[in-house]
Formats: C-alpha cells, sequence, structure tokens
C-alpha cells in the first residue's frame, strides 16, 4: 500500500508539472491559464513534498516536510479561490489589495511554523501512523486554519455555482467542470478522519484536480473555435477576429493580424487571450449588431478609419457562444467622402456670398451714393405701388418735396465738400424724423421727398413744418464753422382719382409757391381746412 501512496504522489507531481508547462507554454494566455498553471505548479511542489513524508520518516525531516506542505496547501487554496472568481466573472484580476489579503493566513502559519518549538500551536508534536508514517498532530492553530482555508474554498463554490445558474444551458459546461475539480481533494481531506492516522493525501486529489481544470480549458477553447471556423473565413478578404463571451481574442486571421501590427507598436507574437479591448485604440462596445467605425493611427502616423461591424456566434443549440469581428479599412472612401462634403460646403458659402453680394448690389442701386437715402428710382417705383394700395384701401397718401434754401450760395462759399456736408446732415435729420414704412428720397440735386403713406395733406403740412423749424435750430458744421440752413416745402395729398404725377407736380407747384413767398416755409397744395382735430405724426 505504501509503495501505491508513493506511486500515487510521484504521478501527482509529474502530472501537474506537465499541466503547468502546458499552460505556460501553450497556445492560450490569458488569467484563467495563468491562475490554472500557478495551481498545477504548487501541486507539484505538495505532491512531491508527500513523497518525500512517505520514503524519509524521520522527524528531522517530518516538520519541515509538513510544515512546507501546509504552507503551500494555503497559497493553492487562495490561488484556487481567484480562479474561482475568473470563472464565474472573466473581467475579474486579482488586484494588489487582494493580493495582501490572501498572503495574510500564509505569512502568520510561516511564523507560526518557524516558533512552533516554542508553543506548539501549529503541531503539538509526531504521532505514528498507518505504514509506520510520521504525522503531525494538528495543534489549534492548525485547526483554525484548516477552518479558514474550507471557508474559502466554500466562498468559491458558492460563487461558481450562482454563476452556473445565471448561465444559459448551454454555457454550463464550464461550471460544471470547475465544481468537478472540488472532488478529489474534497474526498482525499477526509482521509483526515479515518481512525488511523495517515499521511496528507490532499496532494493526490489536487493532482486530479489539476487535470480537470485543464480539460475544461481545452474544452473551452475547442468548443469555441469550432463554433466559430465556419463563420469566420466567410469574409477573408477584411479583417477577422474571433473572441470569446468576454472579448478574447480566439483567432485572427492574416489581414486582422496585418491590421493590428500596423497600428499597435510593439504588438506581442501572441494574441490570443488578451481582451479586444486592452489593446490601444480599440475601443469596442460588444453587443449584438454593433455596427460602428474606429479612427486608428498606424505606425508611422497615418490615419486609418475601420469599419467594424460584431456578430453573435452561437452554438447548435442557439446559445452565444462568442463574437466575430469584421473590420474594413474605409480610409480612402471616408477621405472622398469627406472632399465631397468640403466642396459642398464651399459651394454652398459662394452662392451664400453670391446672394449676399446680389442683395448689397440690389440695394446699392436704390441707394443715392452720397446721402445713403433712396434714390429717385426706388422712389417712383415705391409712389406707384403706395398709390395703388391708397386707392384700393382709401387710405390717404401724402408727398413733399424739400429743396435747400440758397444752396447755390453755400457751393460758392464753402465748395462743393461744404454743400455735400450739408446734404448728408440733412438726410440724416429726415430719416431720423419719419416713422417705419415712410420713404425718404434724395430727389435730385438739393432737393429730397418725403412719402408718407396713410398720412393726411394736413397732417404731412404739420409735420414738415415741424421738421422745418427743428432744421433751421440745428447748427451743421462745415470746415470748422457752425452753419445754419433753411428750407422751402410744399405739400400735396394723393386726390381721388389722381395720378402720382398729379400728386408730384401739386407738390412741386406747393414748393415754388413756398419760394416765391419768400422760403423757409412750407406750403400745401390745398388751402387748410377751417378747423377740426388733425392726426399728427410724431417727430423722434
Amino acid at each position: 500500500m505504501l509503495g501505491l501512496l508513493a506511486a500515487g504522489f510521484a504521478t501527482s507531481a509529474a502530472g501537474s508539472a506537465v499541466i503547468a508547462a502546458a499552460h505556460r507554454w501553450g497556445r492560450r494566455r490569458d488569467p484563467l491559464a495563468d491562475a490554472n498553471a500557478f495551481i498545477a505548479a504548487c501541486i507539484t511542489v505538495m505532491a512531491a513534498l508527500g513523497l518525500v513524508n512517505l520514503l524519509v520518516a524521520r522527524p528531522d525531516v517530518v516538520w519541515p516536510v509538513a510544515t512546507a506542505s501546509h504552507l503551500v496547501l494555503g497559497i493553492v487554496v487562495a490561488s484556487v479561490f481567484c480562479l474561482t472568481r475568473i470563472v464565474a466573472d472573466r473581467s475579474w484580476r486579482v488586484s494588489r489589495r487582494v493580493m495582501l489579503l490572501l498572503a495574510v493566513q500564509p505569512a502568520a502559519e510561516l511564523v507560526l511554523a518557524v516558533t512552533n518549538p516554542r508553543h506548539h500551536l501549529l503541531y503539538t508534536g509526531l504521532r505514528p501512523g498507518a505504514w509506520d508514517v510520521l504525522v503531525p498532530a494538528p495543534g489549534p492553530a492548525f485547526l483554525v486554519s484548516a477552518v479558514y482555508l474550507y471557508a474559502l474554498l466554500t466562498a468559491g463554490v458558492v460563487r461558481v455555482v450562482r454563476a452556473r445558474r445565471r448561465a444559459p444551458r448551454g454555457r454550463r459546461e464550464l461550471y460544471d467542470w470547475t465544481l468537478a475539480g472540488f472532488v478529489p481533494p474534497g474526498l482525499a481531506g477526509a482521509s483526515a478522519a479515518l481512525p488511523v492516522p495517515v499521511p496528507d493525501l490532499t496532494a493526490l486529489g489536487l493532482g486530479v484536480t489539476a487535470l480537470i481544470t485543464y480539460r475544461m480549458l481545452v474544452r473551452s477553447l475547442s468548443q469555441h473555435i469550432q463554433v466559430a471556423h465556419g463563420q469566420v473565413f466567410d469574409s477573408m478578404t477584411d479583417a477577422v477576429a474571433v473572441l470569446d463571451r468576454d472579448g478574447r481574442i480566439l483567432d485572427l486571421n492574416a489581414a486582422a493580424r496585418d491590421l493590428l501590427a500596423r497600428t499597435v507598436p510593439g504588438l506581442p507574437e501572441r494574441l490570443e487571450g488578451r481582451v479586444i479591448t486592452e489593446i490601444r485604440g480599440f475601443d469596442l462596445a460588444l453587443t449584438e449588431g454593433t455596427d460602428t467605425e474606429q479612427t486608428l493611427t498606424d505606425t508611422r502616423g497615418r490615419r486609418i478609419d475601420l469599419h467594424v461591424r460584431a456578430s453573435v456566434l452561437r452554438d447548435r443549440r442557439g446559445d452565444a457562444v462568442g463574437w466575430a469581428l469584421v473590420g474594413r479599412d474605409v480610409t480612402e472612401l471616408n477621405r472622398r467622402r469627406r472632399e465631397a462634403e468640403e466642396s459642398a460646403a464651399r459651394l454652398r458659402e459662394q452662392l451664400r456670398v453670391n446672394e449676399a453680394l446680389r442683395a448689397d448690389l440690389a440695394e446699392q442701386a436704390v441707394r443715392d451714393a452720397l446721402t445713403g437715402l433712396h434714390n429717385r428710382r426706388h422712389l417712383v417705383d415705391t409712389l406707384e405701388r403706395e398709390a395703388r394700395r391708397a386707392a384700393g384701401e382709401g387710405a390717404p397718401l401724402s408727398l413733399a418735396i424739400i429743396d435747400v434754401d440758397h444752396f447755390k450760395r453755400i457751393n460758392d462759399t464753402y465748395g462743393h465738400g461744404g454743400g455735400d456736408a450739408v446734404l448728408v446732415r440733412l438726410a440724416g435729420l429726415l430719416a431720423d424724423s419719419v416713422r417705419q414704412g415712410d420713404v425718404v428720397a434724395r430727389y435730385g440735386g438739393e432737393e429730397f421727398v418725403l412719402l408718407l403713406p396713410g398720412v393726411t395733406e394736413e397732417s404731412a403740412w404739420r409735420l414738415v413744418e415741424r421738421l422745418r423749424e427743428r432744421v433751421g435750430r440745428t447748427a451743421i458744421e462745415v470746415e470748422g464753422r457752425a452753419l445754419t440752413v433753411t428750407f422751402s416745402a410744399g405739400v400735396a395729398g394723393l386726390a381721388a382719382g389722381g395720378s402720382t404725377e398729379d400728386l408730384l407736380r401739386a407738390a412741386d407747384e406747393a414748393l415754388y409757391e413756398a419760394k416765391r413767398r419768400g422760403r423757409d416755409r412750407v406750403e400745401r397744395s390745398l388751402p387748410a381746412p377751417a378747423g377740426g382735430p388733425v392726426e399728427i405724426p410724431v417727430i423722434r
């Protein structure tokens, strides 16, 4: 029996070493495989120590071997706990804080082991066991440690069971294999309850666990690739990547590897097992029907526009088992589209400028270049339109012609520059004194016209009279001197059935009458009424 146990420990050590090496140098590289490789390496050490304990039954060997074996067991249990966390949540990673917390138990046990001869808390002594093998007698600290390790394993089992319940039926195989891995060491640990002390057989059970977990990983990988293989290579002209459900790379085609080599400096040779979003430049949210564009920069600093589409890979049951990403280089297409959009934008801007220029030219065509008032052409067009409207609505329409008094004398005295200054100043006063909708135009030379829609002749006369008084009180600076000017004006209202020519003629005759009577006055084409309320526009 002792020979069988020795062979079992030797087989466990050798098998675990092979599994650790297979994980280490195998094709698949991810946290789950790394954790299993570390556990297999620790099991190799435990099995070797168990073999030494069987073959060398001397107290000076049993003490350090048993202590080292239990320390490694604590590390194995902590690693198994981390493995269950990764199985339950593939995005979980071992943080520094978690490592420090899990290291408390092995560190405390190491201190107790070193100082055990003083307090015997870890082991109380040695006792003979089956097959003349010396077995350490556990102390209170050993029992506390055992309870802690079993609690840690129980927490891992519970976490895997919960993850299995949430998973679809076709996706529970990974969790089933993980749970199966807990059975062998559990049975081996039950040997401690035998009436005759026996060596710690946990390493034998853990050796079987290492084989089960390795089988679990190999099975998981082959399943993903078998499901994806027929779907991936239908689109070999584009960059194609096959991912598992958690976004880890399972396979890449040549175009995808070439794309990554061009865009990721220092790209490792092996990419399988890496999460796609951990690769610089790829910021993807994996959802069914993902259709997006990624902007990358190659190693030469050139821009690459990549159109990426994600498709769900399903097994025979229809359950989602991974993703197929198809990427297409649309850099040239986007460049041409941007050029077309820029050309269209330039054309729209040119049209806007042309329209503004056309409007400006049209406005300039009806404006007087010196005063900025509307010119005679605009006045004639507006007068015809307002006359038709007034006749149709039965509304009044009045017009005033204003002429600057003694303008030739101003030109002779101050030159044409002085005369222009007087015209510009008078134009400003007239424009500031009318309502919105009234028209002020330069009629020619020193003559101006006010077109007042909706205003009776009487009201127009009063308005122009007030303007005359206002202009007479306003000093106009010409060549550093304050000059006061006056004007004469004639006011006329559109008669029923009258034409615009009749209106202009009547206002012109009234202007002539104002000049004949001595200038600086406003005359009407009709005599003033005897009295009554009169509408008077407000002068601003």
